[in-house]
């Protein structure tokens, strides 16, 4: 564990230092759960802000459904729709078609999920171009419990991004971002809990990189 946490330092630390920065506050809220059966349905909505959080950058819809195929295991198709609104620069619709599928890797002595996968394709288009840019996401989250029930933990999750194409819009094929998140979940509720804590994003482009200090919260509704 010792050269994993030191691997992602010794990657983080010198590109926040040459790195374009911003100063971002991120929420989302995810109410998900089965319907019917092993039937499955995801509602995401996202904001947030950027440029030291004084404005509105980004708004996220998320819808997606599919099947429970084993416990705490699910595969989805959805569509995302995402307005980019960049300061100095044109606001931007991209649509995205995504599948993707989240299953626990490790559990604890309990049977509760310890580590869990999450892998995601995505479908890439946006208004007024033609290119569609597929991306692979590989997500991989540890959560730890604080106390006997499990009801709050240490989280922390890495997630990858890789471009699988170039597009007339500016997508590169290869590593496009990478995100690190530590925080806390906490119930407030049966069904209701919330997760905040700092998020690491790094974005990998032509030139200079670029490194958001993030504070991210998401409230998470167990249908």
């Amino acid at each position: 564990m010792r050269p994993l946490i030191a691997a992602i330092l010794a990657m983080l630390l010198p590109a926040a230092a040459h790195a374009e920065e911003d100063t971002q506050a991120w929420g989302a809220a995810i109410a998900q759960g089965t319907v019917k059966g092993d039937a499955f349905v995801w509602l995401e909505a996202q904001w947030r802000l950027t440029d030291d959080a004084s404005r509105t950058g980004q708004v996220i819809l998320r819808p997606a459904a599919g099947i429970r195929f084993a416990p705490d295991s699910t595969a989805l198709a959805g569509y995302a729709y995402i307005r980019s609104t960049p300061e100095g620069g044109a606001a931007t619709n991209e649509h995205r078609l995504w599948q993707q599928v989240q299953l626990p890797l490790v559990r604890d002595a309990n049977g509760r999920p310890l580590v869990i996968s999450r892998t995601r394709l995505e479908q890439r288009m946006v208004e007024g171009r033609d290119d569609t840019g597929w991306r692979l996401r590989q997500f991989v989250r540890v959560q730890v419990p604080l106390n006997p029930e499990g009801s709050v933990q240490a989280v922390g999750y890495t997630e990858a991004f890789v471009a699988l194409n170039d597009t007339d819009w500016g997508a590169r094929a290869g590593f496009d971002q990478w995100r690190n998140f530590v925080g806390i979940g906490v119930p407030l509720g049966r069904r209701l809990r919330v997760e905040p804590g700092y998020l690491n994003q790094r974005i990998f482009r032509p030139g200079e990189d670029r490194t958001n200090h993030i504070v991210n919260a998401t409230l998470f509704y167990r249908l």
